[in-house]
């Protein structure tokens, strides 16, 4: 019998239940609990990667300054967001 159809199992469905409930944002950020937390790292890795981008090959005619204070300040709020008070 080549053509016996079988049951999925329990882990099976449930593992394709959660695949479709996250979709392809979650596939990158994680399911619902993790998402936040996930957002907040991937900002404060790419306030980095500016800050030295901008070190390295700063734009004619622009501030150092103040492109050091807009990726500080999403690094900051990042930390923030990851580091503060969860319960008021």
């Amino acid at each position: 019998m080549a053509n016996q159809v079988t049951k999925p199992t329990n882990a099976q469905v449930q593992h394709a239940t959660k695949k479709l409930e996250i979709g392809w944002m979650g596939f990158i950020f994680g399911d619902a609990t993790e998402k936040p937390g996930n957002i907040a790292g991937m900002a404060m890795l790419l306030g980095f990667a500016g800050i030295i981008a901008v070190a390295i090959w700063m734009p004619e005619g622009t501030s150092k300054a103040s492109l050091l204070s807009l990726f500080g300040s999403i690094i900051t709020g990042a930390v923030g967001f990851v580091f503060g008070r969860t319960t008021s």
